[in-house]
């Protein structure tokens, strides 16, 4: 199973995304070129390639927060990732020290 890419291959192309373009109910709508869907509430940012949702009524009536927070990397996250690195690097060190110590053997 691979992560939506939405079809940004077929977007490129001119074309709707897959999802869309199959979507027999009309749920799903696409408006390239970030036009504005018009008078549809819609909750989410208007950014190429993410997802807006048309709401009917206010977020809060559905628990959700007025404005969509930013899709940001903070520092904290920055910092695990970086300390995530340190077993893979042990892990790589000990390999590269064991590979060493076999061409010595020879």
């Amino acid at each position: 199973m691979r992560k939506c890419s939405f079809c940004i291959d077929r977007i490129d192309q001119g074309k709707e995304p897959a999802c869309v373009a199959k979507c027999t109910t009309d749920a799903l709508t696409y408006f390239p070129d970030r036009q504005s869907a018009g008078s549809i509430d819609a909750y989410g940012k208007d950014e190429r390639l993410h997802m807006i949702y048309k709401i009917e009524g206010k977020p809060e009536e559905y628990s959700l927060p007025e404005s969509v927070p930013p899709n940001a990397v903070t520092s904290s996250q920055v910092w695990k990732w970086l300390i995530g690195l340190i077993p893979g690097g042990i892990l790589l060190a000990w390999l590269w020290k064991t590979v060493e110590d076999q061409g010595d053997h020879e």
